[in-house]
Formats: structure tokens, C-alpha cells, sequence
């Protein structure tokens, strides 16, 4: 009896250890056996070859957006600026391309009168027409003047330079900057049929009127008629 005791002691022993490992491989059994049993089914319900041609298929049309993501950052940030620089130069900051630069005044003194030589080169550059951008200095300074035979503005008044480029800011920002994209590129057009001016953006095509220039007060001196 003790030999038979000693005899199941180490199977004992050896099955408790390999209990759990024998549990493993029953459940992978299982596990296999499940799996066909489920493949089986698929068979019967003809879903083998739906699931075939889904997987030959993933490759082909996932292989355009797979080719995208693998792009470096480099050549994606390439790309997008050379999209903008295509559709709004102005916001590219494209350092080596054509950029725009407004003169600054230059204003000289006559006397009581202050010349402005460069007026014709400014509105040039803003793409609008002179006698425009006259009749708003004009307005905006409260005073008048006149073109001589060199393109000069001759203003009546003695004016300094930076007054001359705050009014010009201004201009700029009401008369030549779109409100919706900030761009410069624009085009002033006036009515025929209402006389009303409206500004063109050519960078994102949006439209809006602007308001027509109000001259300011301007004070008559000179003698009083007699009575």
C-alpha cells in the first residue's frame, strides 16, 4: 500500500502542476473547434468570398491615402503654401515674391502751401484713380488745392509728413483693404444706374459698398463785400 501511495504521490504531484496548462490546451481546443464551427457558418452563408474580395480590395483604395499620410511634414507644408501663394499671395508672406510697398510721403514747404510730389506714385501703387484719393485728402485735412503741371499736389496749408500717412492709413483701410480677407488686391467700381461705389476683392471675390466721401467744413476767408 505504501508503494501504491508512493506510487500516485508524484503523478499526483506532476498533474497538479500541469493542471493548469493541461486547462490551456483543452481551451484551445475549444477555441479552434469554435472558430471552424463559425468559418463553417460563414461557408454556409456564402460570406467567404465577400470577406476575400473586402480584404483584396482594402489595399488598392486605401493605397492613395496611405501614400498622403506617409508624406513628411516638410512636403505637406510645401504644398500648402504653394496652394495659397496660387489663391492669396498676400497671406503666403512669400519673402521672395513681388511685394507691396507704399511710398511714404514726401511733402515740401511753399511758403503757406505744402506740396505733395508723390501723390500720383501712391495712387498708382493702391490702384486707384488720383483725383479719388484727392478729393479724401481734401476732405480728411479740411482744406483744398490744386495739381500743377508736374503731377504735384499743391495743397493749401502748411502739412506735415505724418500727417500725410495717417490720412493715408485711413484710406487704406476703408477704401482699399477687404474686410473679409484682409487682402489689398481690390478694385474700386462705381454705378452707373445709383452712383455708388463698391470694392472688388480679386483675392476671395467678395463685394461691399463704401461710403462716398463727405467734404468736411471749410472755413471762407477773404474780405466781407461792403454794404
Amino acid at each position: 500500500s505504501a508503494d501504491a501511495e508512493a506510487e500516485k504521490e508524484p503523478t499526483d504531484d506532476i498533474a497538479e502542476a500541469l493542471g493548469e496548462l493541461s486547462l490551456k490546451k483543452k481551451k484551445k481546443k475549444t477555441k479552434d473547434s469554435s472558430v471552424d464551427a463559425f468559418e463553417k457558418e460563414l461557408a454556409k452563408a456564402g460570406l467567404d468570398n465577400v470577406d476575400a474580395e473586402s480584404k483584396e480590395g482594402t489595399p488598392s483604395a486605401n493605397s492613395s491615402i496611405q501614400q498622403e499620410v506617409g508624406l513628411p511634414y516638410s512636403e505637406l507644408l510645401s504644398r500648402f503654401f504653394n496652394i495659397l501663394r496660387t489663391n492669396n499671395p498676400e497671406l503666403a508672406g512669400d519673402r521672395s515674391g513681388p511685394k507691396f510697398r507704399i511710398p511714404p510721403p514726401v511733402c515740401l514747404r511753399d511758403g503757406k502751401k505744402t506740396i505733395f510730389s508723390n501723390i500720383q506714385d501712391i495712387a498708382e501703387k493702391l490702384h486707384r484713380s488720383p483725383e479719388h484719393l484727392i478729393q479724401y485728402l481734401f476732405a480728411e485735412l479740411g482744406t483744398s488745392g490744386s495739381v500743377d503741371g508736374q503731377k504735384r499736389l499743391v495743397i493749401k496749408g502748411k502739412f506735415q509728413s505724418k500727417q500725410m500717412e495717417n490720412v493715408l492709413r485711413r484710406y487704406i483701410l476703408e477704401y482699399v483693404t477687404c474686410k473679409t480677407c484682409k487682402s489689398i488686391n481690390t478694385e474700386l467700381k462705381r454705378e452707373q444706374s445709383n452712383r455708388l461705389f463698391f470694392m472688388v476683392c480679386k483675392s476671395c471675390g467678395s463685394t461691399r459698398s463704401v461710403s462716398s466721401i463727405k467734404t468736411g467744413f471749410q472755413a471762407t476767408v477773404g474780405k466781407r463785400r461792403r454794404m
